[in-house]
């Protein structure tokens, strides 16, 4: 089952154009030899907690955490260090709850991610709300639940509710429904820590016809 990990940072104001030549020309080149494929870098458009997020794949945990631990990994990120603040990472893996997830993202794509720590003694009604309203809400507003993610390792809040629309206007103006405050409103009666973020791209893959390159698109 495919475990995803996060990198989470802001760029050093004044070593940008190091950061853009390195990230392109060394660190995803790097992540994916090991077997981390780089599936976007996102920016943070709305919403706290970093700058950047990389998101990355690997096929199962036993091959993430192999990775992790060669030691051109950590000359990978030490390089890293030298462009960026405040670092962070995450490893996540699937509930099952949802999952319809693809590396696979169209180019207009914008995400919608919500996070939240579940209430212990309300996880069999969350259940049933998320799956049989929740989500099908989501869609009927035009976001695609992509897949419900759990936080293996790495700071709460613990559950990620990945979403995807097709533009940043659409998104806004659903997210202003009464049916979507209605919805969210609902959530947090089994959830608490609440937060969101919508995402756009930072640096996207490009696929090409015999391998990908990644481009970047938001200085």
């Amino acid at each position: 089952m495919p475990v995803k990990l996060n990198h989470y940072y802001s760029i050093n104001p004044i070593k940008r154009r190091e950061y853009q030549k390195f990230v392109i020309g060394k660190f995803i080149p790097g992540v994916n030899k090991l077997g981390m494929h780089t599936v976007a870098v996102w920016s943070v458009m709305v919403g706290a907690y970093s700058e950047i997020v990389f998101e990355s794949v690997a096929n199962d945990l036993d091959l993430l955490e192999q990775a992790m631990r060669n030691p051109d990994y950590r000359k990978l990120t030490n390089a890293l260090f030298q462009y960026i603040k405040n670092y962070q990472t995450k490893v996540l893996v699937k509930t099952g709850k949802k999952d319809t997830y693809s590396t696979d993202i169209r180019a207009e794509t914008v995400k919608f991610n919500q996070m939240w720590d579940l209430i212990s003694d309300k996880k069999d009604d969350y259940g049933r709300y998320t799956i049989e309203e929740f989500y099908p809400l989501l869609e009927d507003l035009g976001i695609s639940v992509a897949t419900e993610w759990e936080v293996l390792i790495g700071e709460s809040p613990s559950i990620i509710c990945e979403g995807r629309a097709k533009n940043v206007d659409s998104l806004i103006r659903n997210l202003q429904s009464e049916k979507f405050r209605h919805a969210k409103g609902r959530l947090k009666d089994y959830v608490e820590n609440y937060e969101s973020r919508i995402l756009t791209f930072h640096i996207q893959k490009i696929k090409g016809y015999k391998s990908a390159s990644y481009n970047i698109i938001s200085e």
